[in-house]
This record gives structure tokens, C-alpha cells and sequence, in this order.
């Protein structure tokens, strides 16, 4: 297997600005050195990207660095995750948080030393008043489900940490809110990625729907633009309301979450905003703990979430895909025909996914997700795949090619030095979610959206699809595809990885396992490669360069061959995928890379 110099990482954060913190209105004591390790400025910090012993990515290289820390402390990768997630969530709340939810992939530990796998679903749920008509009968006003109470589901993010820890987590569970917590009560510098959030929701006229908001909210206001000037990069953010709240989280343990004045304080939020939630929705809400899908691929095999999230879609492409030579390097003249071939699989295995609602309420996906995987369905999609040419969406669906006699938004990874790992993508959906806080420092989400309404397209681009309609306590559809690899062989884990970024999460999860698995690239080279995108829209889209990020941009000559082919090619800026992987190396050494899309990102390493 080749694998390419791992020098990229180091070089890129080496040619990155350390930013000087310009003159702010706050005070502060830098008391934990998490914060002397913020953002780009890693060269002083004692994190390592490439450990024995554990490693952990993420968006915010702070979060990396506690995760770490806590594997120190004798605590395992649940314990790693929980902790490093409630970070992200303090620093990136635009992204995440304990307003929201997400899906985890789990590979833990059996007495035996064997390895075992499950997935934990803490996805939102639409309140139990929500029916299928509850936006599109608005018409033209199509901000409903993204902006105000009623776009606001039923957080599941703290009974997804709960189930984590009461499974898997070693650690008391009061130590792994006590980083989170200090980093809300005591500030921190606001970093690159955080500080072009708050600019874009700031100024006036910047988001033509609500311009402005976080001037105009008083809980944004007060956090992010105190005495109405909004914070910028290097000035210091305190988020105290949120450190209560952790605080009471801590020592009562999740209940107090769900019922009493936390939750009164979410119920009357949504409420006072136009919303339909009830404390039964928040009392009633219960995560659940899954089956993953898993497939063989190459000398691998593959495990992944399922519906309603997007795994078993990465799983299928990968299946799909498997028939064709993917070694091709990209200065090697057949990685043009081989990234045709995976875009084609990639739109084959889309076309599936307008199958995977909510098991709960579409009784027959497990049987789907199955059958998709299943060798006579992946020959009869891959035999659809001409080298030569490309074709009409409706050419990529199910419809076409499975046998008729078959029937039937932030992204961390952890993995530990035991082989334990957790691979997991939590969000609040759009930017800032629905746009609310409660009194308590909690930012809601807008998941609702992902349901589908009729005659309506979401705000990722996804048509309608029946099996998506709104019901009472249903889970919407998500792109999440948290997804690991372990080697067939030994059982010994390979990789952990997946993605944020909406319907880009799946093809930037692909990819990084393409580029591990068939092109042998490490981690950090994995991160840095330019990504495509198409999602069965019509449109391939490819990045252009981004070179103050390490982004060569995609290769104009591959881009040429496939508009040959009939492929509608468009260019774009840096995609909203950002992707981490903790990838083993041939020497047997974890390495963490995060993606440089989010400057603030970096990984660690035990």
C-alpha cells in the first residue's frame, strides 16, 4: 500500500497567520491551557497529531486537545467523545450543541477482546402536534421550518450522551462537563471559523431573510455582540447562561434536561416563537441504540449508521464501486475515468436513499437497506455504469436495476488505544440553527426542515419523498454517515470518520474512505484532498482551489474529461462538508487530522 508523506498537515498550520487577539471590551484569565492551544496557534501546545495511545479530530483543534486529555486521565473514547463534543458545542454553537441531536457510531469492547459494533440515534423528533401539512399550507412563507419555534424539534443530544456513558463511558459523568463548563464561564478567544459566523448573521442586510438577528435577539446579542458590536476574531466570548447550565446538568445528570426549569425554559421558547412543543415531546423523547449496516469492501469491512440517517448510502457506492480499479493516483491519467466511476455509483446509491425514512414509521427500510447491499442488486446497478457516458437522474433509480423477484452537521472521531472508538456527527442543522437561545444559553435547532413537505424542496436541495412526511414523534431523514473500517483480517480498526456539512456529508464521507482504503493516502492527506459533490441533482460540483488552507483545488483535466462525457460540471468555493479522520498508519500509530476547511481545527494524539 503506498502512503504519502505526512508533512502536509504540519506544513499547512506552519504557512497559516497566528492571529494577535486585537484590543477587546472583556477581561480574562486564561486559567486552563486549552486555551493557550486555540485555534491556529498550536506551535507552543504539547498535542501531538500521531500517538499510540489514542487520538481524536474535530472542527475545533480545543475540543481535539480535551478529548485527549481526558484518554489521559484514564478514560476511554466515550468518555473522550462526550466531553469533546460538549466543546464543540460551547465554541462552534452556530454548528452544534445540546440543542440539537445527531447519530454515533460505537465500536467497543467485548470481554473476550473481541470487537463489537452499534449505533446510538439521538436524532430530533418532530413534537407530537406536527403534521404532514404544517409548512406547505403557509405557501410563500417558506421560512417556517427553518427560522423560528415551529422549525424546532425535540433535542436528543443529551439522551445520546446519556446512553454513551451509561453503555460505555469509565469516567465519572460530572468530569466530562467539567472543560466544557469552564470554557463557557470562563471564555474563550473567538477563532476564524466562529467570528465569520457571527459577521454573516450580523450585519445587516448580509442574509436578506432575518438581517441582522444576532444584533436584533437579546440572547445572541448579549453573547456575541455585546453592547451592540459584534465580537470579531481574537476577541473573547463568555457564554455563562450555558455554564449553569452544564453545571446542572453535571450534578443532576440528564433529567434535569428534560424536566424542570431547563425544560420549562425550551417549552416557553418555542411556544413565545410560534412553535408546538410540549414538555410531554421533551419528557418522551428517548434515543435509541441501533444495529449498524456493515459491507465488506476491498481488504476491509465497513460499518456505518442506518435510517433514518445515510450510511447504508456510503456503503452501497462503496459496493457499488468495488468492481472497478480505484488504486489510481491523481497525477495517474485513469483517475479521470475512475472518479467517473465513482460519481456514477455515488448517484446509483442516491437514488436509494428516497427509500430511508424513519423505521418507526416505514416499516420495510431495514429489508431495503439490506436488499441495496445485497450482490445481485450492487451487480445490477454496477452494470448501469458506462465509461463513456452519463445520463437523466431518473436513470439512477432503484427502479431501473434492482431485480424484481428481491422485492422490498459537526463531525468528531475518537478512537483510543484499546481499539474503542466513536465516530459521530451532532448538529443544529443550519447556521445557528432556528435562530433562537433560551434563558438558559441553549441554542435550538431548525431540524425540522429535513422532513419533507409537498411540493416543497428543503434548504439542502432535497425534493419531497413521501416516506419523509411529517408525523408526530417521527425522526426526519439526515445525510449523517458516520462510518468506521476495521481490517478483515485482523479485526484491527483502520479508520474513523465522517462528516458535517448537510447533503454533503455523504460524499465527503466516501471520499475520505476512498482515498484511505483504495488510494492508501493518510489522515491528514485523506483531509486535504479537493472534494466533488453530486447528490442526484443534476449538477456535479467540484472545488476550486483554496491555497491559504492546503486546497489544491480539483484537477481542471479530470473536470474537462467528465463535462465530455455529458456531466452538467459547476465550480465552487470551499464545499460545507468539513470531514476528520483518526486513521491508523502501516507503523500501527493512530493519526488525527481535522479538516482544513475549519481553520480552528486541528487533531491529537496520545
Amino acid at each position: 500500500m503506498k502512503w504519502t508523506a505526512p508533512l502536509l498537515l504540519s506544513t499547512l498550520v506552519a504557512l497559516l497567520p497566528v492571529h494577535a487577539a486585537p484590543a477587546s471590551t472583556h477581561t480574562h484569565t486564561p486559567t486552563k491551557r486549552y486555551n493557550q492551544c486555540f485555534g491556529n496557534n498550536v506551535q507552543g501546545c504539547s498535542y501531538r497529531t500521531v500517538g499510540t495511545r489514542g487520538a481524536a479530530a474535530s472542527e475545533v483543534g480545543t475540543c481535539s486537545s480535551i478529548a485527549i486529555d481526558i484518554l489521559a486521565k484514564g478514560g476511554n473514547a466515550a468518555d473522550g467523545m462526550i466531553a469533546s463534543a460538549l466543546c464543540v458545542g460551547v465554541i462552534s454553537a452556530y454548528h452544534s450543541g445540546i440543542g440539537g441531536g445527531g447519530f454515533m457510531l460505537v465500536r467497543y469492547n467485548n470481554p473476550d477482546g473481541s470487537h463489537a459494533y452499534e449505533e446510538i440515534d439521538f436524532r430530533e423528533t418532530m413534537p407530537a402536534a406536527g403534521n404532514v401539512t404544517m409548512y406547505s399550507s403557509h405557501g410563500a412563507n417558506q421560512t417556517l421550518s427553518t427560522i423560528g419555534g415551529l422549525a424546532v424539534g425535540v433535542p436528543g443530544e443529551m439522551r445520546g450522551w446519556q446512553k454513551l456513558h451509561d453503555r460505555h463511558g469509565s469516567l465519572p459523568w460530572s468530569t466530562l462537563f467539567q472543560p466544557a463548563i469552564d470554557l463557557a464561564e470562563n471564555g474563550f478567544p473567538v477563532n476564524t471559523d466562529l467570528a465569520d459566523a457571527i459577521a454573516q448573521y450580523s450585519s445587516p442586510g448580509t442574509n436578506t431573510t432575518t438581517p441582522g438577528f444576532i444584533l436584533r435577539d437579546p440572547g445572541f446579542a448579549r453573547t456575541y455582540a455585546p453592547g451592540g458590536v459584534p465580537l470579531k476574531e481574537g476577541d473573547w466570548v463568555y457564554r455563562k447562561d450555558l455554564a449553569r447550565t452544564l453545571r446542572t446538568i453535571a450534578d443532576e445528570g440528564v433529567e434535569a434536561f428534560y424536566n424542570g426549569s431547563i425544560a420549562r425554559g425550551i417549552v416557553e421558547t418555542v411556544l413565545e416563537t410560534g412553535g408546538i412543543m410540549t414538555y410531554d415531546d421533551l419528557q418522551g423523547y428517548e434515543a435509541i441504540v441501533r444495529e449498524p449496516v456493515n459491507a465488506t469492501y476491498r481488504d476491509k469491512r465497513v460499518f456505518s449508521t442506518v435510517a433514518p440517517s445515510s450510511g447504508s448510502v456510503v456503503l452501497s457506492a462503496l459496493k457499488i464501486f468495488e468492481g472497478f480499479n480505484g488504486s489510481a493516483q491523481n497525477d495517474d491519467p485513469a483517475i479521470n475515468v475512475t472518479t467517473h466511476r465513482l460519481i456514477e455509483a455515488t448517484k446509483l446509491a442516491y437514488g436509494q436513499r428516497a427509500d430511508y425514512g424513519d423505521p418507526a414509521f416505514q416499516p420495510n427500510v431495514t429489508t431495503l437497506e439490506r436488499l441495496y447491499l445485497t450482490e445481485p442488486v450492487i451487480e445490477a446497478a454496477r452494470a448501469k455504469i458506462m465509461d463513456n457516458a452519463t445520463f437523466g437522474n431518473d436513470y439512477y433509480t432503484p427502479r431501473g436495476y434492482v431485480p424484481t423477484a428481491e422485492g422490498g452537521t459537526s463531525h468528531l472521531a475518537v478512537v483510543d488505544g484499546s481499539g474503542m472508538a466513536v465516530s459521530l456527527t451532532t448538529t443544529v442543522n443550519l447556521y445557528w440553527g432556528a435562530r433562537i437561545m433560551t434563558p438558559d444559553g441553549i441554542i435550538l435547532n431548525n431540524e425540522m426542515d429535513d422532513f419533507s413537505s409537498p411540493g416543497q424542496t428543503n434548504a439542502f436541495g432535497f425534493a419531497a419523498s413521501p416516506v419523509n412526511y411529517i408525523a408526530g414523534g417521527k425522526r426526519p431523514q439526515s445525510s449523517i454517515a458516520s462510518s468506521i473500517a476495521e481490517d478483515l483480517e485482523t479485526g484491527e480498526i483502520m479508520i474513523a470518520t465522517g462528516s458535517a456539512g448537510g447533503s454533503r456529508i455523504i460524499t465527503a464521507t466516501l471520499q475520505e474512505l476512498y482515498h484511505y482504503i483504495d488510494q492508501g493516502l493518510n489522515a491528514s492527506s485523506c483531509t486535504h484532498q479537493s472534494r466533488w459533490h453530486d447528490q442526484l441533482s443534476g449538477t456535479t460540483y467540484f472545488e476550486l482551489p483554496a491555497l491559504s488552507q492546503g486546497l489544491a483545488g480539483f484537477d481542471n483535466r479530470t473536470v474537462a474529461y467528465l463535462a465530455s462525457l455529458g456531466t452538467n460540471v459547476t465550480y465552487q468555493g470551499i464545499s460545507g462538508s468539513t470531514s476528520h479522520v483518526v486513521a491508523r498508519l502501516p507503523d500501527g500509530r493512530l493519526e488525527a487530522s481535522s479538516d482544513p476547511r475549519k481553520v480552528a481545527g486541528y487533531g491529537a494524539a496520545l
